[in-house]
């Protein structure tokens, strides 16, 4: 299954999936760092570390390694918050050095929306204002990666 519906590398980046579970709990897999951690990225279970101060303004940060010397992650601020029907917010990859000094791509915009069908819940994620398309092609691919990672979780549960 495709869960990316926009072309490689173009902007918007969209992204739908079908999820056998509740928006509730869906939203709940988007907003609990215990839950995130093992879904979201390239590989299950990929992250070193995640925050989120789920309120409008709060931030988030998922880390996807941390040597001492440099993290390298995302990080944003919630923008908007509907409990089990929607999310907005700033998205930004971040690598911070030992030293203080941070490399971070401008800010862009994430919108989830999760829908209830039929027993499940439809999610569309809208990833906008990404300047490159390489970046553009990346997180596409990162966003692919981590829809089919937690369409395997919730599969793994029903099991």
């Amino acid at each position: 299954m495709e869960f990316v519906q926009s072309v490689p590398g173009d902007d918007p980046i969209v992204v739908e999936g079908y999820f056998a579970a509740s928006p509730a709990r869906v939203f709940r897999a988007w907003t609990d760092p215990d839950i995130v951690m093992k879904w979201f990225g390239q590989a299950p279970n990929s992250l070193h570390s995640a925050t989120i101060d789920l309120r409008p303004g709060g931030a988030w940060r998922f880390l996807k390694s941390d040597d001492g010397g440099k993290s390298v992650g995302f990080e944003g601020q919630y923008r908007d918050i509907q409990p089990g029907e929607r999310l907005v917010f700033s998205w930004a990859h971040v690598v911070a050095h030992a030293n203080g000094e941070r490399e971070a791509t401008p800010y862009s915009q994430v919108e989830v929306s999760f829908t209830p069908r039929g027993s499940g819940t439809f999610v569309r994620l809208v990833h906008s204002a990404v300047r490159s398309e390489d970046a553009r092609r990346g997180i596409g691919g990162g966003w692919e990666a981590a829809f089919r990672h937690l369409t395997d979780g919730f599969a793994a549960e029903e099991a």
